[in-house]
């Protein structure tokens, strides 16, 4: 019995590291497309799962980010200075992320 909880035990984190990813600050220009891609891919998928959501970039895309990222929210700055805003935000946190669990943690 104790050979079989072990082997469940190791199923269960071997899943646990694999779909559990690292994600650091974009090392892109901020509010450029490869911005938004890396943050979508690298950080939160702020659409509804099938690809339906906030357009990147649209003040309603930020605010969920935000959000999702547990940041300081800036809704009343300029596009450009929001960008750069999250970029200083993100270069000093780690965050670990595991999508499927839909578990996020910074530090």
């Amino acid at each position: 019995m104790r050979i079989l909880a072990g082997i469940c035990v190791l199923i269960v984190l071997a899943w646990l590291i694999a779909t559990t990813s690292v994600s650091r600050a974009p090392v892109v220009e901020p509010c450029t497309q490869e911005w938004f891609s890396y943050l979508d891919s690298q950080f939160f998928d702020i659409s509804d799962g099938e690809g339906h959501g906030p357009d990147s970039g649209s003040s309603e895309w930020f605010n969920a980010f935000e959000a999702k990222a547990r940041l300081q929210v800036t809704s009343q700055l300029p596009v450009q200075q929001r960008c750069q805003v999250i970029q200083g935000q993100l270069e000093h946190r780690t965050y670990i992320i595991n999508r499927q669990l839909g578990w996020a943690i910074s530090l």
